[in-house]
């Protein structure tokens, strides 16, 4: 199933019309899902990661606890029924500026950090996502490295 079609599904209620979800910008399902993707990444789906999701969606959607809530809730959905990074990646590219395809990064970032611990696989999901996002590899590692910076652990 295509994002697009998942994204219809919910904008107009999963095949039942008396549901009273509320209705989710496509852009902030498709970011909170490639970032629950990543959070998932090694397995776990630690706290201070979901923290870090909860954070950046707020501020880069400007919504409250609810909201937040209620959309990661959605996104869940959406990333349990597809694994298609290409489809999340492509929309999110050619309907987001470059700056804030830089900020999901960070976030990523911020998320496969929130352990204290990088898996291989995650570097790699990292990176693959970003190259999707359309980042050069040197714009990619700048943002980890502020990520770094943010921590306390740049070299």
């Amino acid at each position: 199933m295509s994002l697009s079609s998942l994204i219809d599904r919910f904008k107009h209620g999963l095949s039942n019309p008396a549901d009273t979800r509320p209705q989710h910008d496509p852009i902030r399902l498709a970011t909170a899902a490639v970032l629950l993707e990543i959070a998932q990444a090694d397995g776990q789906f630690a706290a201070p990661e979901g923290a870090d999701i909860a954070a950046y969606l707020q501020k880069a959607f400007d919504l409250d606890a609810d909201s937040t809530r209620e959309l990661m809730e959605a996104a869940a959905e959406i990333r349990n029924q597809t694994i298609d990074y290409f489809a999340m990646t492509n929309y999110l590219r050619r309907t987001t500026s470059l700056e804030e395809r830089i900020e999901i990064v960070k976030t990523m970032w911020r998320i496969v950090y929130a352990d204290g611990r990088l898996s291989d696989y995650e570097n790699y999901l990292v990176r693959k996502l970003a190259d999707l996002l359309g980042l050069e590899h040197r714009v990619m590692i700048a943002a980890k490295v502020a990520v770094l910076e943010e921590r306390g652990e740049a070299t």
